[in-house]
């Protein structure tokens, strides 16, 4: 296959292997108790799963374009070959420890960047069969139907999603209080450790927004697309774009009636 493929063709090969690599990680969780080692800390969890599902991933991807960039979360760094500005963005498992403890609230992600510019992504939850995708100028869906925002929203009908509540950077940022007013002033707030996947709630509706902080590109690569797919605002906590070049950034993510409300709850002093 070459680079001459249109959008639609890298989402079916992108549908195809999050499938695939959801089986692998549902079959390595039969076991009740799954093995894990610690990265940065022990909440920083990795098992031998996220690595077999990263390697497949991998693989396919060089097989049929071997001239394609790869980042990964478990390591995988690979620069394209010759002129090619094509980029895939993978998180295996995304929601580790959730895989670990809960068996579901997990997720595979897989995005294709042209520069700096999203292509196709896909999220997948193999413990529920949904799969959520976002193609380039032709929209995001869940299973194959259409999703997206409608009408207007307020703050106070608005459900958050977040992971500020137990990121130890909040409090460093002084963001402590601006999240406390945000469970305040919105309908409530949620946590549920998978950023991929809470933002591909965004888009389908389940969240009005996310506030994500410490984040890597494989975690929004392709949650941020599919936001933004179906009709939704992405940036950082400043208002600006995203890089897939720098890691540890925060994230909003939301239904465009409050992203500028979002923006003002996290200015600092």
């Amino acid at each position: 296959m070459t680079e001459a493929m249109n959008g639609q063709e890298y989402i079916l090969f992108a549908t195809k292997l999050a499938r695939e690599a959801g089986k692998i990680a549902l079959e390595g969780r039969k076991e009740k108790i799954v093995s894990y080692q610690f990265k940065s800390s022990h909440k920083d969890l990795v098992t031998e799963i996220d690595r077999q599902v990263e390697r497949f991933i991998v693989a396919k991807i060089k097989e049929t374009y071997p001239s394609h960039g790869i980042l990964g979360e478990e390591g995988t760094n690979i620069d394209g070959g010759g002129n090619s500005s094509y980029r895939w963005v993978i998180d295996p498992i995304d929601g580790t420890t959730n895989f670990i403890h809960q068996g579901i609230n997990f997720c595979v992600s897989i995005a294709l960047y042209q520069g700096g510019e999203g292509v196709a992504g896909v999220v997948y939850d193999p413990s529920r069969d949904e799969l959520f995708s976002g193609e380039r100028g032709k929209g995001a869906f869940l299973n194959g139907s259409p999703i997206g925002f409608t009408g207007e929203k307020k703050m106070d009908e608005s459900l958050i999603g977040t992971n500020l509540i137990w990121v130890g950077r909040t409090r460093r940022l002084k963001l402590e209080e601006s999240i406390y007013r945000l469970a305040n002033v919105s309908r409530g707030v949620r946590s549920l450790g998978a950023a991929a996947l809470e933002l591909a709630y965004v888009a389908a509706g389940r969240l009005d927004a996310y506030l994500g902080l410490y984040l890597s590109p494989w975690d929004y690569g392709a949650g941020k697309l599919i936001v933004e797919e179906a009709g939704g605002k992405v940036s950082n906590f400043d208002g600006d774009s995203l890089s897939l070049i720098s890691e540890k950034q925060g994230l909003l993510a939301s239904h465009p009636s409050i992203h500028g409300d979002l923006l003002q709850f996290l200015k600092r002093e």
